[in-house]
Protein backbone atom coordinates (compact mmCIF):
# COMPACT_ATOMS: atom_id res chain seq x y z
CA UNK A 1 0.00 0.00 0.00
CA UNK A 2 2.73 2.46 0.95
CA UNK A 3 4.80 1.60 -2.13
CA UNK A 4 1.83 2.03 -4.50
CA UNK A 5 0.92 5.33 -2.88
CA UNK A 6 4.44 6.68 -3.29
CA UNK A 7 4.55 5.59 -6.93
CA UNK A 8 1.22 7.28 -7.75
CA UNK A 9 2.23 10.44 -5.90
CA UNK A 10 5.57 10.53 -7.76
CA UNK A 11 3.77 10.26 -11.10
CA UNK A 12 1.49 13.15 -10.15
CA UNK A 13 4.50 15.27 -9.15
CA UNK A 14 6.11 14.60 -12.53
CA UNK A 15 2.89 15.73 -14.21
CA UNK A 16 2.87 18.82 -12.00
CA UNK A 17 6.20 19.99 -13.35
CA UNK A 18 4.72 21.06 -16.70
CA UNK A 19 4.94 24.84 -16.82
CA UNK A 20 3.24 25.65 -20.11
CA UNK A 21 4.48 26.98 -23.40
CA UNK A 22 5.42 30.55 -24.34
CA UNK A 23 2.79 32.58 -26.19
CA UNK A 24 2.58 35.49 -28.52
CA UNK A 25 1.69 38.72 -26.72
CA UNK A 26 -0.01 41.79 -28.12
CA UNK A 27 1.89 45.02 -27.71
CA UNK A 28 -1.07 47.38 -27.87
CA UNK A 29 -4.86 47.27 -27.92
CA UNK A 30 -7.56 49.67 -29.16
CA UNK A 31 -8.24 52.59 -26.80
CA UNK A 32 -11.45 52.86 -24.80
CA UNK A 33 -13.60 55.54 -26.44
CA UNK A 34 -17.06 54.82 -25.01
CA UNK A 35 -18.86 52.69 -22.41
CA UNK A 36 -20.00 50.00 -24.81
CA UNK A 37 -17.97 47.16 -23.29
CA UNK A 38 -18.07 44.70 -20.39
CA UNK A 39 -15.45 43.57 -17.88
CA UNK A 40 -15.00 39.78 -18.05
CA UNK A 41 -14.89 38.41 -14.48
CA UNK A 42 -13.29 35.03 -15.08
CA UNK A 43 -11.18 32.88 -12.75
CA UNK A 44 -8.93 30.45 -14.60
CA UNK A 45 -6.58 29.61 -11.73
CA UNK A 46 -7.20 27.42 -8.68
CA UNK A 47 -8.74 29.46 -5.86
CA UNK A 48 -9.68 27.80 -2.58
CA UNK A 49 -8.22 26.32 0.57
CA UNK A 50 -4.79 24.71 0.76
CA UNK A 51 -6.17 21.24 0.12
CA UNK A 52 -7.93 22.29 -3.07
CA UNK A 53 -4.99 24.25 -4.47
CA UNK A 54 -2.45 21.55 -3.52
CA UNK A 55 -4.45 18.91 -5.42
CA UNK A 56 -4.35 20.87 -8.66
CA UNK A 57 -7.60 22.72 -8.00
CA UNK A 58 -9.66 19.51 -8.07
CA UNK A 59 -12.22 19.73 -5.28
CA UNK A 60 -15.81 19.32 -6.47
CA UNK A 61 -16.12 15.77 -5.09
CA UNK A 62 -13.60 15.86 -2.25
CA UNK A 63 -13.42 19.28 -0.54
CA UNK A 64 -16.14 19.65 2.10
CA UNK A 65 -17.61 22.47 4.18
CA UNK A 66 -17.50 26.14 3.31
CA UNK A 67 -14.29 25.74 1.30
CA UNK A 68 -16.04 23.19 -0.90
CA UNK A 69 -18.94 25.59 -1.51
CA UNK A 70 -16.56 27.72 -3.60
CA UNK A 71 -16.92 25.02 -6.26
CA UNK A 72 -19.94 22.97 -5.25
CA UNK A 73 -22.93 24.38 -3.26
CA UNK A 74 -23.84 20.92 -1.93
CA UNK A 75 -20.48 20.48 -0.13
CA UNK A 76 -21.77 22.03 3.11
CA UNK A 77 -24.32 19.19 3.51
CA UNK A 78 -21.74 16.39 3.19
CA UNK A 79 -20.72 15.31 6.68
CA UNK A 80 -17.10 14.46 7.42
CA UNK A 81 -16.90 10.75 8.24
CA UNK A 82 -15.98 11.62 11.86
CA UNK A 83 -18.99 13.91 12.43
CA UNK A 84 -21.68 12.24 14.58
CA UNK A 85 -23.37 15.29 16.12
CA UNK A 86 -26.89 16.56 15.63
CA UNK A 87 -25.41 19.86 14.50
CA UNK A 88 -22.03 21.25 13.51
CA UNK A 89 -20.31 24.48 12.43
CA UNK A 90 -17.72 25.01 9.72
CA UNK A 91 -15.54 27.89 8.59
CA UNK A 92 -12.41 28.68 6.60
CA UNK A 93 -10.10 31.62 5.98
CA UNK A 94 -7.32 31.41 3.39
CA UNK A 95 -4.97 34.01 1.98
CA UNK A 96 -3.20 33.34 -1.33
CA UNK A 97 -0.65 35.65 -2.88
CA UNK A 98 0.33 35.82 -6.53
CA UNK A 99 2.52 38.89 -6.06
CA UNK A 100 5.53 37.05 -7.48
CA UNK A 101 3.72 36.53 -10.80
CA UNK A 102 4.57 38.53 -13.90
CA UNK A 103 1.36 37.58 -15.76
CA UNK A 104 -1.13 36.44 -13.13
CA UNK A 105 -4.22 36.46 -15.39
CA UNK A 106 -2.48 34.92 -18.42
CA UNK A 107 -3.24 37.83 -20.75
CA UNK A 108 0.20 37.64 -22.40
CA UNK A 109 1.45 40.94 -20.98
CA UNK A 110 4.44 41.02 -18.64
CA UNK A 111 3.88 43.14 -15.54
CA UNK A 112 5.33 43.39 -12.07
CA UNK A 113 3.33 42.00 -9.18
CA UNK A 114 0.13 40.00 -9.28
CA UNK A 115 -3.20 39.41 -7.63
CA UNK A 116 -3.82 38.57 -4.00
CA UNK A 117 -6.74 36.35 -3.07
CA UNK A 118 -8.69 35.96 0.17
CA UNK A 119 -11.39 33.33 0.58
CA UNK A 120 -13.50 32.97 3.70
CA UNK A 121 -16.66 31.19 4.71
CA UNK A 122 -18.96 30.37 7.60
CA UNK A 123 -21.66 27.74 7.68
CA UNK A 124 -23.40 25.11 9.72
CA UNK A 125 -25.56 22.02 9.71
CA UNK A 126 -28.65 21.02 11.70
CA UNK A 127 -29.70 17.46 11.03
CA UNK A 128 -29.73 16.91 7.28
CA UNK A 129 -29.96 20.62 6.40
CA UNK A 130 -27.02 22.99 6.04
CA UNK A 131 -26.24 26.51 4.86
CA UNK A 132 -23.06 28.43 4.08
CA UNK A 133 -21.96 31.96 3.21
CA UNK A 134 -18.61 32.49 1.43
CA UNK A 135 -16.66 35.40 0.04
CA UNK A 136 -13.80 35.53 -2.46
CA UNK A 137 -11.77 38.71 -2.88
CA UNK A 138 -9.26 39.15 -5.71
CA UNK A 139 -7.21 42.35 -5.73
CA UNK A 140 -4.51 43.40 -8.19
CA UNK A 141 -2.63 46.67 -8.85
CA UNK A 142 -3.56 48.66 -11.93
CA UNK A 143 -0.45 49.45 -13.97
CA UNK A 144 0.57 53.10 -13.83
CA UNK A 145 -2.27 53.93 -11.45
CA UNK A 146 -2.58 54.64 -7.69
CA UNK A 147 -5.60 52.32 -7.68
CA UNK A 148 -6.28 48.60 -7.49
CA UNK A 149 -8.82 46.50 -9.35
CA UNK A 150 -10.94 44.38 -7.03
CA UNK A 151 -13.31 41.52 -7.86
CA UNK A 152 -15.65 40.29 -5.13
CA UNK A 153 -17.87 37.22 -5.11
CA UNK A 154 -20.41 36.49 -2.38
CA UNK A 155 -22.08 33.07 -2.38
CA UNK A 156 -24.97 31.77 -0.25
CA UNK A 157 -25.88 28.11 -0.40
CA UNK A 158 -28.70 26.08 1.19
CA UNK A 159 -28.20 22.32 0.97
CA UNK A 160 -29.66 19.06 2.25
CA UNK A 161 -28.53 15.46 2.62
CA UNK A 162 -30.90 12.76 1.30
CA UNK A 163 -29.90 9.53 3.12
CA UNK A 164 -32.19 7.27 1.07
CA UNK A 165 -30.14 7.84 -2.08
CA UNK A 166 -26.82 8.94 -0.51
CA UNK A 167 -27.04 12.30 -2.24
CA UNK A 168 -26.35 15.89 -1.16
CA UNK A 169 -27.99 18.66 -3.19
CA UNK A 170 -27.64 22.41 -2.80
CA UNK A 171 -28.47 25.68 -4.45
CA UNK A 172 -28.29 29.39 -3.87
CA UNK A 173 -27.21 32.74 -5.25
CA UNK A 174 -23.96 34.56 -5.87
CA UNK A 175 -23.16 38.23 -6.33
CA UNK A 176 -20.19 39.38 -8.44
CA UNK A 177 -18.80 42.92 -8.10
CA UNK A 178 -16.01 44.71 -9.97
CA UNK A 179 -14.64 47.91 -8.45
CA UNK A 180 -11.68 50.26 -8.47
CA UNK A 181 -10.29 51.14 -5.05
CA UNK A 182 -7.34 53.29 -3.87
CA UNK A 183 -4.17 51.22 -3.36
CA UNK A 184 -3.50 53.08 -0.11
CA UNK A 185 -6.75 51.83 1.39
CA UNK A 186 -7.86 55.38 2.22
CA UNK A 187 -10.85 57.04 0.63
CA UNK A 188 -13.90 55.50 -0.98
CA UNK A 189 -14.23 53.34 -4.07
CA UNK A 190 -13.86 55.06 -7.41
CA UNK A 191 -16.78 53.03 -8.69
CA UNK A 192 -18.37 49.58 -8.44
CA UNK A 193 -20.60 47.54 -10.72
CA UNK A 194 -22.30 44.26 -9.79
CA UNK A 195 -24.75 41.54 -10.77
CA UNK A 196 -26.42 38.41 -9.34
CA UNK A 197 -26.69 34.81 -10.58
CA UNK A 198 -27.85 31.35 -9.41
CA UNK A 199 -25.71 28.38 -8.29
CA UNK A 200 -26.51 24.67 -7.83
CA UNK A 201 -24.69 21.42 -7.15
CA UNK A 202 -24.89 17.78 -6.07
CA UNK A 203 -22.56 15.17 -4.54
CA UNK A 204 -23.17 11.40 -4.59
CA UNK A 205 -21.50 9.26 -1.91
CA UNK A 206 -22.72 5.64 -2.23
CA UNK A 207 -22.57 4.10 1.25
CA UNK A 208 -19.78 1.61 1.84
CA UNK A 209 -17.93 2.59 -1.34
CA UNK A 210 -14.68 4.50 -1.77
CA UNK A 211 -15.61 6.82 -4.65
CA UNK A 212 -17.58 10.07 -4.91
CA UNK A 213 -19.09 11.93 -7.86
CA UNK A 214 -20.12 15.58 -8.05
CA UNK A 215 -21.47 18.21 -10.41
CA UNK A 216 -22.05 21.95 -10.04
CA UNK A 217 -23.42 24.82 -12.10
CA UNK A 218 -22.87 28.57 -11.79
CA UNK A 219 -25.32 30.64 -13.76
CA UNK A 220 -23.99 33.55 -15.79
CA UNK A 221 -24.04 37.05 -14.31
CA UNK A 222 -24.81 40.17 -16.30
CA UNK A 223 -24.73 43.26 -14.11
CA UNK A 224 -25.18 46.83 -15.20
CA UNK A 225 -25.82 48.81 -12.04
CA UNK A 226 -22.92 51.27 -11.82
CA UNK A 227 -22.24 53.08 -8.56
CA UNK A 228 -19.73 55.86 -9.23
CA UNK A 229 -18.95 56.58 -5.59
CA UNK A 230 -16.14 59.09 -6.10
CA UNK A 231 -17.15 60.63 -9.42
CA UNK A 232 -20.37 61.80 -11.00
CA UNK A 233 -19.71 61.05 -14.67
CA UNK A 234 -19.18 57.35 -15.62
CA UNK A 235 -17.70 58.56 -18.94
CA UNK A 236 -14.95 60.48 -17.15
CA UNK A 237 -14.31 58.96 -13.74
CA UNK A 238 -10.83 60.08 -12.69
CA UNK A 239 -9.79 59.65 -16.32
CA UNK A 240 -11.51 56.27 -16.79
CA UNK A 241 -14.38 55.54 -19.13
CA UNK A 242 -16.30 53.04 -17.04
CA UNK A 243 -17.72 49.80 -18.49
CA UNK A 244 -21.41 49.51 -19.19
CA UNK A 245 -21.58 45.95 -17.82
CA UNK A 246 -19.77 43.45 -15.64
CA UNK A 247 -20.20 39.85 -16.74
CA UNK A 248 -19.21 36.54 -15.19
CA UNK A 249 -19.57 33.49 -17.48
CA UNK A 250 -21.58 30.41 -16.64
CA UNK A 251 -19.52 27.51 -15.32
CA UNK A 252 -20.10 23.75 -15.23
CA UNK A 253 -17.93 21.53 -13.02
CA UNK A 254 -17.94 17.72 -13.03
CA UNK A 255 -15.76 15.94 -10.49
CA UNK A 256 -14.82 12.50 -9.24
CA UNK A 257 -12.66 11.22 -6.39
CA UNK A 258 -11.44 7.82 -5.16
CA UNK A 259 -9.82 6.90 -1.86
CA UNK A 260 -7.54 3.86 -1.48
CA UNK A 261 -7.27 2.88 2.21
CA UNK A 262 -7.76 -0.07 4.62
CA UNK A 263 -11.43 0.92 5.15
CA UNK A 264 -14.17 2.10 2.79
CA UNK A 265 -14.39 5.89 2.45
CA UNK A 266 -18.16 6.51 2.58
CA UNK A 267 -18.98 5.40 6.10
CA UNK A 268 -19.04 7.02 9.50
CA UNK A 269 -16.25 6.04 11.92
CA UNK A 270 -16.38 6.11 15.71
CA UNK A 271 -13.07 7.88 16.30
CA UNK A 272 -12.69 11.71 16.31
CA UNK A 273 -9.95 11.44 13.65
CA UNK A 274 -9.55 8.96 10.83
CA UNK A 275 -5.89 8.12 11.25
CA UNK A 276 -5.02 5.62 8.52
CA UNK A 277 -2.63 5.58 5.60
CA UNK A 278 -4.70 6.62 2.58
CA UNK A 279 -4.27 7.81 -0.98
CA UNK A 280 -7.03 10.03 -2.42
CA UNK A 281 -7.08 10.96 -6.10
CA UNK A 282 -9.44 13.53 -7.61
CA UNK A 283 -10.17 15.06 -11.00
CA UNK A 284 -12.42 17.90 -12.19
CA UNK A 285 -13.56 19.03 -15.61
CA UNK A 286 -14.32 22.77 -15.67
CA UNK A 287 -16.21 24.38 -18.58
CA UNK A 288 -16.71 28.16 -18.60
CA UNK A 289 -18.92 30.02 -21.06
CA UNK A 290 -18.09 32.88 -23.38
CA UNK A 291 -18.56 36.52 -22.36
CA UNK A 292 -20.37 38.76 -24.83
CA UNK A 293 -18.41 41.95 -25.55
CA UNK A 294 -16.01 41.09 -22.70
CA UNK A 295 -12.60 42.65 -22.11
CA UNK A 296 -9.74 42.17 -19.64
CA UNK A 297 -9.13 44.07 -16.41
CA UNK A 298 -5.41 44.74 -16.88
CA UNK A 299 -5.80 46.45 -20.26
CA UNK A 300 -8.66 48.48 -18.77
CA UNK A 301 -6.12 50.00 -16.38
CA UNK A 302 -4.24 51.27 -19.45
CA UNK A 303 -7.47 52.64 -20.98
CA UNK A 304 -7.38 49.88 -23.61
CA UNK A 305 -9.65 47.03 -24.70
CA UNK A 306 -8.14 43.53 -24.77
CA UNK A 307 -10.80 41.02 -25.96
CA UNK A 308 -11.53 38.34 -23.36
CA UNK A 309 -13.88 35.37 -23.28
CA UNK A 310 -14.73 35.11 -26.96
CA UNK A 311 -14.93 31.30 -26.75
CA UNK A 312 -15.94 28.59 -24.30
CA UNK A 313 -13.00 27.64 -22.05
CA UNK A 314 -12.24 24.04 -21.08
CA UNK A 315 -10.03 23.27 -18.08
CA UNK A 316 -8.90 19.92 -16.64
CA UNK A 317 -7.70 19.55 -13.04
CA UNK A 318 -6.30 16.59 -11.17
CA UNK A 319 -4.29 15.70 -8.09
CA UNK A 320 -3.60 13.35 -5.22
CA UNK A 321 -3.35 13.49 -1.44
CA UNK A 322 -1.34 10.89 0.46
CA UNK A 323 -1.57 10.57 4.25
CA UNK A 324 1.95 9.23 4.62
CA UNK A 325 2.10 9.41 8.43
CA UNK A 326 -1.43 8.79 9.73
CA UNK A 327 -2.58 11.68 11.89
CA UNK A 328 0.72 13.54 11.40
CA UNK A 329 1.57 14.33 7.76
CA UNK A 330 -0.26 14.61 4.44
CA UNK A 331 1.39 15.27 1.07
CA UNK A 332 -0.34 16.66 -2.04
CA UNK A 333 0.52 17.20 -5.66
CA UNK A 334 -1.39 17.95 -8.81
CA UNK A 335 -1.60 19.75 -12.10
CA UNK A 336 -4.23 21.62 -14.08
CA UNK A 337 -4.71 23.29 -17.42
CA UNK A 338 -5.62 26.98 -17.32
CA UNK A 339 -7.32 27.56 -20.69
CA UNK A 340 -6.54 30.63 -22.75
CA UNK A 341 -9.10 33.38 -22.22
CA UNK A 342 -7.55 36.16 -24.28
CA UNK A 343 -7.30 36.28 -28.06
CA UNK A 344 -3.89 35.18 -29.32
CA UNK A 345 -2.79 33.87 -25.89
CA UNK A 346 -2.57 30.11 -25.34
CA UNK A 347 -3.43 28.33 -22.13
CA UNK A 348 -0.81 27.17 -19.67
CA UNK A 349 -0.15 24.15 -17.45
CA UNK A 350 0.17 24.55 -13.67
CA UNK A 351 2.01 22.36 -11.20
CA UNK A 352 0.88 22.31 -7.54
CA UNK A 353 2.34 20.80 -4.38
CA UNK A 354 1.39 20.99 -0.72
CA UNK A 355 1.76 19.45 2.72
CA UNK A 356 -0.08 19.39 6.06
CA UNK A 357 1.92 18.84 9.24
CA UNK A 358 0.30 18.27 12.62
CA UNK A 359 2.04 20.61 15.05
CA UNK A 360 0.16 20.27 18.35
CA UNK A 361 -2.83 18.69 20.08
CA UNK A 362 -5.04 19.98 22.88
CA UNK A 363 -8.44 19.49 24.51
CA UNK A 364 -11.23 22.04 23.99
CA UNK A 365 -14.75 20.61 23.79
CA UNK A 366 -13.04 17.45 22.65
CA UNK A 367 -9.64 16.68 21.18
CA UNK A 368 -8.30 19.34 18.79
CA UNK A 369 -5.25 19.19 16.54
CA UNK A 370 -3.41 22.11 15.00
CA UNK A 371 -1.72 21.99 11.62
CA UNK A 372 0.75 23.94 9.50
CA UNK A 373 0.09 23.87 5.74
CA UNK A 374 2.39 24.85 2.89
CA UNK A 375 1.13 25.08 -0.71
CA UNK A 376 2.54 26.29 -4.04
CA UNK A 377 0.99 26.75 -7.49
CA UNK A 378 3.52 27.44 -10.26
CA UNK A 379 3.13 28.06 -14.01
CA UNK A 380 4.71 30.14 -16.76
CA UNK A 381 4.83 33.71 -15.35
CA UNK A 382 2.61 32.64 -12.44
CA UNK A 383 3.56 32.00 -8.80
CA UNK A 384 1.09 31.44 -5.95
CA UNK A 385 2.29 30.53 -2.45
CA UNK A 386 0.33 29.82 0.73
CA UNK A 387 1.31 29.36 4.36
CA UNK A 388 -1.70 28.46 6.52
CA UNK A 389 -2.28 27.59 10.18
CA UNK A 390 -5.51 25.84 11.08
CA UNK A 391 -7.11 22.70 12.51
CA UNK A 392 -6.36 19.14 11.47
CA UNK A 393 -9.50 17.37 10.22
Amino acid sequence: MLRSGVVVLALVIVLALGLGLPRTAHAQFPPITDRNYAIDLYDGVAIGNTGMVGMGGAGAAVVLGTAGVLLNPSAIAVRPTTDHGRWSLDYHLDFLTGRYSSDYDNNGQVASGGAEFVTAGFGGRIGNWAAAFTITNQRAPLLGSPNDAEALRFRFSLATWIPRIDLAVGGGVQDATFQIVPSSGSGGNLFSISGVGLIAGATWLPHGESYRLAAALDGSIDGGEVQADACGDPSNCAGYILPDRVRAPWRVVAGAAYRLAPTAWNQQVATPFRDERALTVAADLVISGATDNGYGIEAFSQHELQPSGRHIALGVRGGAEFEALPGRARLRAGSYWEPGRFEGVAGRAHGTVGADLRVFEFSLFGVRRGRLSLTADVAHRYRNFVIDIGFWH
